[in-house]
């Protein structure tokens, strides 16, 4: 088992991000500009068909649900730069063809740690450097220990991270988060080769992460098969007024 070494006390491996980023709220004001292409990774869903009793519900079935799956069959329309409020309000099929079926949001800020397990899986052979790679936290979530508060930060624009570093796989180790003291929930916000060769961000407010890379590597995400990928564009809108084919929810 590998341990993250960090924080770290020099932010400086991270210094030639904030030139890169451009308008907050693109994929390139998450993801440096430079990468050939762009990827983005839709957080899994949690569907779940419930029976309702006297005494609350009971879980009949539990599966995981693609985001393209949910909007087929809300009859809205997948796409790249698809937000979760939209395909799911599912206006053209109402909540009635559904019976029971219960959607859990994704998990917002993180990757979830099987998926991020295969995604770094693939990251590594897309790096030559997979034995030290950087990882950038948001330095505020509300559990970060007292003892980072001394350390140094990572500046870019609208927020701070506190920087670790350590071999590519720790992140595909079961557990590695709370051998390294962070949540069980949580993945890095940032995570990139100390090559540069792609770069992973994962926005505090977001419920996908972003991928920089090679056009080879952002292929092999897309064909990934047990995570949901498609490319997206350099100027992506990913907020939720960016999806221009779905009717925005109330």
């Amino acid at each position: 088992m590998t341990r993250l070494e960090g924080p770290l006390a020099d932010p400086r491996p991270g210094l030639w991000i904030a030139p890169r980023l451009a308008r907050a709220g693109t994929v390139s004001g998450a993801v440096p500009q430079g990468y050939a292409a762009y990827a983005r990774i839709f957080h899994p869903i949690r569907a779940q068909l419930l029976n309702w009793q006297e005494d609350g519900p009971v879980t009949i079935e539990s599966r995981s649900l693609r985001w393209e799956e949910l909007a087929q069959m809300r009859g809205t329309v997948a796409h790249p730069l698809m937000q979760w409020p939209a395909i799911l309000a599912g206006y053209r099929n109402p909540v009635w063809n559904e019976p029971g079926w219960h959607y859990e949001d994704p998990l917002v800020g993180a990757l979830p740690a099987r998926t991020l397990a295969d995604v770094v899986t693939l990251l590594a052979l897309h790096t030559s450097t997979p034995d030290r790679c950087l990882a950038g936290l948001w330095d505020g979530w509300g559990w970060v220990a007292a003892p980072a508060d001394p350390a140094p930060r990572l500046e870019l624009p609208a927020r701070n991270y506190l920087l670790f570093a350590g071999e590519l796989a720790v992140f595909s180790e079961v557990g590695w988060q709370e051998r390294n003291g962070w949540d069980p929930l949580q993945s890095p916000n940032l995570l990139w080769p100390a090559d540069a060769a792609w770069f992973l961000a994962s926005e505090v407010d977001s419920d996908s992460t972003l991928v920089g890379g090679s056009a080879e590597l952002i292929r092999n995400l897309q064909q990934g098969g047990t995570f949901e990928a498609v490319e997206v564009p350099l100027d992506g809108d990913v907020t939720r007024i960016g999806d221009v084919l779905n009717e925005a929810p109330d």
